[in-house]
């Protein structure tokens, strides 16, 4: 066993009190070349605080990637209340990161605990922090360069401030905290104090506790003030910081200032020769009160960006005058004295990496005409897989459609002509079919799994097909799949102490996480409920793989079987899944292992298919006709019939157990439900609704959330 220095990495005995080459106390920190998770190999410290420390390591799944792995340690003297807090702080830290895709803020690609440690993953950038910049130098930092600077952080601000549902207050931007990379791209780090705000309510959702770094936090964020910290409190901070890096010395705390208002040098006092617009832009960000600063990240970055004199921000001798905000006095101030005494100066040394831009890949090779029944090449692992996979039209988000870099040509296949059931002649949201066959609700049985957006992440519900009844099963849940029997369920976690995807009984006992990656989706039972069948891109490389591990197997990678997207397999064994190769994109069935590959579909739109329990019949969701429609047809590809015809979203299809029926979701009237109609589209019914949309995106990473269309209803008896 072994320990590194916090301070110079070199690598002790597990009993040693102080580093043998520099003298540093130990903490206790890995030893080198400890392997996390059975994948991060550490290699050195890249930081260390009073809760932990920040290592570099290597990947060894993906070899050549460095990474930066954070560790959350608990202190055992500490009493339980501290303890539960530290967890509450780090685990809503990596909640935070993993949901958010910006250039300048940083991106968690993992997060598990061991050994009673947890730790975030994060890509490893060469660079320096800005606070390193200045002890390095001897004089105050280039203008222009500084400002540059501040308009990546502050479009970084921006984006974090109009989060939905609940804006991103960071509350702790400080020059430690500003990552600069070889490229002189700002990222924007620690995360320890971020506080989510719900605009109707100045109370904080989820707000870790502490008061930031006393030189650059505003007035608000600490103890005894009335007011609550907002957008313009990240405002302060930033003025604060820039103030630093253009004049060399950092400013008085708002206490001081507060309290004797000269203590604030002008900056230009302190460099002559930064300009009467770099001056003001500071002067502004730092006012006192967050009623005399920016109002917004935007409206800041817009007079950096004017080349014409910004609005004078209040001059510093008028401040001399400034009333003591009611309440201040000097007992108040001897206390905050303490809690500054109180408060840890240790600075977590985040780095992070630039994260690929989620660009769509190329088109895979257009349609070409396939035989009655016919059987393809499967494309090589190694090429580019389509990004067919559709996005929602719901208002519910404004995620931009995944679509191709390039429109491909369109060429002409042999793919049958849907046959178009009967206009309804009386309600135009309930088309019918010219089957004669009903399905009465009240003869439905069995349990509807589905999933709801809450705003954040998914809840997954349980609906009874008689209309008798819906309940909550599990928060952090969806893409359901009941087993073979219906007595076990699989479905994606968005929890981070359980991300990827589990298997469990329906009581919620007997849980297992198969597959430990947020990217990891749309599971399915294997005939016999021996395997999960699922897709996965976790390997951010652009590509749709198909996977599979055992439904009681715990932390396993997983065996890759092929590329495809939105596997199902029914009562037989058979897969359907959307696929590609050298017909075209479109749906495909083969066995489990992807062999006697079959072509059913070349259209880009279709997807989540669904064998019938008998195999029979096939369908799926498709918007040939410009928005979602439910259609079959046969396995060969034969029989295209499009059963919807509404002017709503129509999708998710599933059959019942006994193949009599199909369960939808819709959102026809305006108010998402689940229906039902018969194989052939006729007497199509609302079932129950729903408690809201099944429309939504978790983050903006679009390798492991694309909306309602790559989610999934599962019917059991």
């Amino acid at each position: 066993m072994s320990q590194m220095c916090p301070s110079c990495s070199h690598n002790n005995p597990d009993t040693a009190h102080t580093c043998s080459v520099c003298g540093t106390a130990m903490r206790g920190l890995l030893g080198e070349n400890t392997v996390l998770s059975n994948r991060y190999k550490v290699s050195s410290v890249l930081g260390c605080g009073a809760m932990g420390a920040v290592y570099l390591a290597n990947d060894q799944r993906l070899v050549g990637r460095r990474c930066a792995v954070k560790e959350n340690r608990l202190d055992p003297s500490a009493s339980p209340d501290v303890q539960s807090q530290s967890r509450e702080q780090f685990l809503a830290e990596a909640s935070v990161l993993a949901r958010l895709d910006h250039p300048s803020l940083p991106k968690v690609s993992d997060y598990f605990i061991e050994d009673g440690r947890e730790y975030l993953v994060m890509d490893y950038v060469e660079g320096e922090d800005l606070d390193s910049r200045i002890q390095r130098t001897s004089a105050p930092l280039e203008e222009a360069l500084v400002l540059d600077w501040a308009d990546q952080v502050l479009d970084a601000l921006s984006y974090l401030h109009s989060q939905h549902p609940l804006p991103i207050i960071h509350r702790d931007i400080k020059p430690a905290n500003l990552r600069l990379d070889t490229r002189n791209r700002v990222k924007l780090v620690d995360f320890g104090l971020v506080k989510l705000l719900d605009s109707n309510n100045p109370e904080t959702k989820v707000e870790l506790r502490g008061l930031g770094t006393p030189a650059y936090a505003p007035l608000e964020q600490f103890a005894g003030s009335d007011s609550h910290t907002d957008a313009r409190s990240d405002i302060y901070a930033l003025g604060a910081t820039l103030y630093h890096l253009l004049t060399h010395i950092a400013p008085p705390n708002v206490h001081e200032r507060l309290l004797k208002p000269e203590v604030l040098t002008s900056p230009r006092e302190l460099n002559n020769k930064l300009t009467e617009k770099a001056e003001r832009i500071i002067m502004k960000a730092i006012g006192i009160h967050p009623t005399e600063r920016y109002q917004s990240a935007d409206e800041m970055r817009k007079d950096i960006a004017e080349k014409t004199p910004v609005a004078a921000a209040p001059p510093v001798k008028a401040a001399k005058s400034a009333p003591a905000k009611k309440g201040v006095s000097p007992m108040m101030f001897g206390a905050l004295a303490l809690l500054f005494i109180a408060i840890l100066a240790a600075a977590a040394f985040f780095v992070f990496g630039e994260r690929a831009g989620n660009l769509p890949p190329q088109q895979a090779n257009a349609a070409v005409e396939p035989s009655a029944t016919p059987t393809e090449l499967i494309l090589s692992a190694l090429s580019d897989a389509p990004t067919g996979t559709p996005t929602s039209t719901s208002e519910a988000t404004e995620e931009p459609t995944v679509e191709p870099t390039t429109e491909p040509e369109e060429s002409p296949t042999t793919t049958p002509t849907p046959s178009r059931t009967p206009s309804p002649t009386a309600d135009a949201s309930t088309p019918t079919s010219s089957s004669s066959l009903t399905i009465p609700a009240s003869t439905l049985d069995g349990t509807i799994a589905y999933p709801i957006f809450n705003g954040v992440d998914y809840d997954l519900y349980f609906g009874q097909a008689d209309g008798s009844g819906t309940t909550l099963f599990r928060k952090g849940a969806s893409q359901p799949a009941f087993s073979p029997d219906g007595t076990r369920v699989a479905f994606h976690s968005w929890r981070l102490d359980s991300w990827g995807l589990m298997t469990m009984n329906l009581t919620e006992s007997n849980a297992y996480l198969v597959a430990r990656f947020v990217e990891d989706q749309l599971p399915t039972w294997s005939a016999d409920g021996s395997e999960i069948i699922f897709l996965s891109r976790r390997e951010g490389d652009r590509k749709s793989r198909l996977m599979k591990v055992g439904s009681t197997q715990v932390g396993s990678d997983g065996i890759v079987i092929g590329e495809g997207e939105y596997p199902s397999i029914n009562g037989t064994g058979r897969m359907a899944f959307k696929g590609w190769g050298s017909t075209g994109n479109g749906i495909r069935t083969a066995t489990s292992n992807l062999s006697d590959v079959q072509v059913v579909t070349t259209d880009n739109s279709d997807t989540a298919p669904m064998l019938s329990p008998d195999g029979e019949r096939i369908i799926f969701m498709s918007r040939r006709e410009g928005h979602w429609d439910i259609y079959s047809a046969n396995p060969d590809g034969s029989d295209v019939q499009r059963l919807t015809e509404s002017p709503s979203e129509d999708g998710l299809p599933t059959w019942s157990p006994d193949g009599r029926a199909i369960a939808f979701i819709s959102n026809r009237g305006g108010d998402w439900a689940v229906w039902a109609m018969t194989p052939g589209g006729s007497d199509q019914q609302k079932l129950f609704d729903l408690e809201g949309s099944p429309d939504g995106f978790v983050g903006s990473s679009r390798d492991a959330s694309r909306g309602w269309a790559e989610e999934r209803i599962s019917w059991t008896n």
